[in-house]
């Protein structure tokens, strides 16, 4: 992990440094999300497609499920 430090001016505003915009490959007029948790601020690129970005997302957990087999099991449920 690497700290780098930025200067909050009298606006509340914060220039990226330049090491971080280039780390990000952020250009102008790109949108940051900041995500807090507690006293823990982390700061990312707002990905063009949270889909795309979340795709495959903790696909280990349906790794050893029958998927067919569990919606069907989902399915005969619904009134």
């Amino acid at each position: 992990m690497v700290a780098i430090s930025a200067q909050v001016n009298d606006k509340c505003q914060v220039v990226i440094p330049r090491e971080v915009r280039q780390k990000l490959n952020l250009q102008p007029r790109d949108t940051l999300l900041f995500l807090i948790d507690g006293d823990t601020v982390f700061i990312r690129p707002r990905p063009s497609s949270f889909t795309a970005t979340l795709r495959g997302l903790h696909q280990q957990v349906w790794a050893s499920v029958d998927v067919d087999e569990w919606l069907n099991q989902e399915r005969s449920t619904w009134a």
